[in-house]
């Protein structure tokens, strides 16, 4: 058990007077994709819920834009993150790892805001933040 944190791109892939693509018989519409995963970074998931879901934390899928994207990069480069808790969110320990890769981190977001900015069907293709625990 732990906190998988989840940066989800959707694309839509139907368009209309197109025909349908099947899988298992049903309608295929869309697309995910995993543009970034993280494990147990708990002060990068305390910044989204707070800052893009007004701190409601119910697993919900978040909603990022490209601006977002931008803004929880720089949060990350400048280390600007809260201190955050909760069950089988990790350690502090885990905490200085994250703080190592912080680059790393930063780049997911801003590769995620070049790939929706790439798009010329803007509304087709959608970033999200969603976690489990």
């Amino acid at each position: 058990m732990g906190l998988d944190m989840y940066l989800l791109g959707d694309v839509f892939v139907r368009k209309v007077g197109e025909p349908d693509n099947y899988i298992d018989g049903y309608p295929q519409d869309r697309v995910e994709l995993e543009l970034g995963y993280w494990r147990k970074h708990r002060k990068l998931h305390g910044y989204i819920v707070n800052t893009f879901a007004k701190g409601v934390d119910e697993c919900q899928k978040i909603e990022l834009g490209v601006e977002d994207c931008r803004r929880i990069a720089e949060a990350i480069r400048s280390e600007d993150l809260p201190h955050t808790e909760g069950c089988f969110f990790g350690s502090p320990e885990m905490d200085e790892q994250d703080r190592l890769d912080k680059e790393g981190h930063a780049q997911t977001f801003e590769k995620a805001a070049a790939w929706k900015e790439s798009k010329d069907e803007d509304w087709r293709h959608s970033i999200y933040y969603h976690a489990s625990w």
